[in-house]
């Protein structure tokens, strides 16, 4: 974005605000607390490309802890819908997992799920939203909507949230979370089979939380992405169940209507490896949407494949490289390739090999060394796709690494 536009921006916003203000009584002046939070650095300007490395970009986007904790609760919800980096959860093996990095990272979502009016000021959000289909949208727009909903569902899902809400709330959230569901289910183009995945962990979590029953039985409700087919058609029945007969409990477990589709893996010594057989993919509306999130948010760093939930970073890097991989496979089941042996841990001096493994020991990820130099890296980001970048410049904690080797 050019100079000329940020400066035209500003002076709007210096418009608009002064005009908000003309409307008070003369002499009283906007508070902290309703003055809305803006992000001083944002993805695709100049500032933001020159940034080098994550942190620096967590820190560009830092909301001061003062400020968090006097904004009015509407507030604070738009400037964490509206969180640069709040998609970075998508690039971990678990989308819960990476919500949670993403919140221990931002202040501004540590805030508002302490706010005991957080569920409330996000039901009404979810009360007016429309997931439908807009005349003439292009990809890229049906994307960034269905991004925009995955957002909202997401938070709102959080237990933090959940536990806010009155029975009553919960009742209307359950409502509202089946006729999202049938109007995702019509524009399939759009949202596809991960697109009902955020609708269906609200739903389960909030009857789990209406019900008084343990989700983290189910994988779909515990992490947040559909790994055994059947998942989300299970939880939305039992929505379903609960509205026709709220006398009696309907817990969701993988035990009950789900399908199991673990395989195996091996690691070239043999050992046994438990990964998930992915069965669906993203929408095409999904892929540009989530390509467009890593090519503006992570500039300096290149794409190479596609946004794919088909396969993940311990898949790519110790399974399999190819673009027809459809296993997915979490921790700990990376850790066997170098605990039989297969692989040897990289120290000092021994001399430095290519296409090394890499080891975030700081984080859940994985990648492989590209090239001779030792600084840049191939890995597969969650369900965003096969990125080139340097090491340090990725959503993962890269302050503690190892690398292994095959004898």
């Amino acid at each position: 974005m050019s100079r000329p536009a940020r400066l035209t921006r500003r002076a709007l916003v210096a418009a608009v605000t002064g005009a908000l203000v003309a409307t008070l009584t003369p002499g009283t002046p906007v508070s902290a607390a309703d003055r809305p939070f803006t992000y001083q650095v944002t993805p695709g300007s100049a500032q933001w490309r020159a940034l080098g490395s994550h942190q620096e970009m967590v820190d560009a986007v830092q909301m001061p802890a003062k400020t968090a904790a006097v904004l009015r609760t509407p507030l604070l919800v738009d400037a964490v819908l509206a969180y640069p980096l709040l998609p970075d959860a998508l690039a971990f093996n678990s989308v819960q997992h990476g919500f949670e990095t993403v919140t221990a990272r931002f202040t501004g979502l540590q805030e508002l799920l302490r706010r005991p009016d957080a569920g409330q000021e996000l039901l009404t959000r979810y009360r007016t939203l429309n997931v439908a289909a807009r005349g003439g949208e292009s990809l890229a727009d049906a994307g960034d909507r269905a991004l925009a909903v995955w957002k909202l569902e997401t938070v709102l899902a959080q237990p933090q949230v959940l536990a806010t809400l009155t029975a009553a709330q919960s009742e209307e959230l359950l409502r509202l979370g089946l006729a999202v569901h049938r109007a995702k289910q019509t524009d399939a183009t759009t949202y596809g089979q991960a697109g009902l995945e955020p609708t269906a962990v609200l739903l389960g979590r909030a009857l789990a939380t209406r019900e008084s029953w343990d989700w983290s039985r189910s994988e779909l409700l515990r992490e947040a992405v559909q790994l055994r087919p059947g998942a989300v058609e299970t939880t939305v029945a039992a929505v379903r169940a609960h509205l026709a007969d709220p006398s009696v409990a309907h817990p969701v477990s993988d035990d009950v209507g789900t399908l199991d589709y673990a395989s195996t893996a091996y690691t070239p010594n043999g050992s046994a490896v438990s990964v998930i057989t992915m069965t669906s993919e993203l929408t095409s509306a999904q892929i540009s949407s989530y390509n467009s999130y890593v090519a503006t948010n992570y500039p300096s760093a290149s794409r190479e494949r596609n946004a794919s939930r088909k396969y993940n970073c311990h898949s790519y890097a110790w399974y399999s490289t190819s673009s027809a991989n459809d296993r997915w496979m979490n921790t700990p089941g990376d850790d066997q390739y170098w605990l039989d042996g297969s692989y040897t841990r990289w120290r000092i001096p021994y001399r430095w090999f290519p296409s090394m493994k890499l080891s975030y020991a700081s984080d859940d990820h994985s990648g492989i060394w590209a090239g001779e130099s030792g600084e840049y890296v191939r890995s597969k980001w969650g369900q965003l796709g096969l990125m080139y970048h340097y090491w340090t410049y990725s959503p993962y904690n890269s302050s503690t690494t190892n690398s292994y080797f095959r004898l």
